[in-house]
């Protein structure tokens, strides 16, 4: 089975930057979720890694980078902007 290759020229893909510090490179990082054993399917509590980037220098987490559920949502349910929201996750080296 042949897989289909992209022609994508990278020179004209957008740069990604830390929201806090402007930083151009990113380390991955598990952020980790408790689930109770009450939700579990095995009755059992558990811990579930979601894997995502954190910034190489200053350790803050994108929102872009976050599931979806896990952006912080204003009272009327839309997604308030990072200056809203902040502090935000930092990983902590």
């Amino acid at each position: 089975m042949q897989q289909d290759r992209l022609n994508i020229d990278i020179s004209n893909a957008q740069d990604v930057m830390c929201d806090n510090c402007g930083n151009y490179t990113f380390t991955e990082v598990a952020l980790m979720k408790r689930i109770s054993p009450i939700q579990s399917p095995t009755g059992k509590e558990a811990i579930v890694p979601i894997p995502t980037f954190a910034c190489n220098a200053c350790g803050f987490v994108n929102k872009q980078f976050l599931p979806v559920k896990m952006v912080d949502h204003g009272q009327d349910g839309a997604p308030q902007t990072q200056e809203q929201t902040r502090p935000s996750l930092t990983v902590v080296k």
